[in-house]
């Protein structure tokens, strides 16, 4: 009993291994189906725009919602970052703190570089 019990727990190992890799070809097809009734949707509002039925501000909500899911979609399972967002830590915390380090010290130029703006042509050639 105890053999069957510890082969049992080493299929589901296995399984539980394969499964941290990234999805199965059934997850893929699941995603492709959602993408394309997103895409359907947008085409629908689209449609309903044009022939009046919605305004045009409530369809490019719509379709605003629709691409944002799409592109949810796209990089959590088509970019593997739901499987690998551990990894993604190490490339956007040091690119975040050199754009933050860049801003600061790229700051006084800006700031102080609106007074010359406003100097008349003439006083800067003499």
């Amino acid at each position: 009993m105890s053999d069957t019990h510890a082969e049992s727990h080493a299929a589901h190992a296995v399984h539980d291994a394969h499964a941290a890799h990234g999805p199965d070809v059934k997850t893929y097809m699941v995603i492709f189906g959602a993408l394309c009734a997103f895409t359907a949707v947008s085409f629908v509002v689209n449609y309903l725009v044009n022939d009046h039925t919605l305004t045009a501000a409530t369809g490019m909500a719509i379709i605003m919602a629709v691409a944002v899911c799409k592109a949810t979609l796209v990089c959590m399972f088509f970019m593997h970052l739901k499987y690998e967002w551990s990894k993604l830590y190490f490339i956007i915390v040091p690119v975040a703190v050199l754009c933050v380090m860049m801003i600061i010290v790229l700051l006084p130029d800006i700031v102080l570089m609106w007074p010359a703006e406003d100097v008349p042509v003439e006083l800067k050639t003499k």
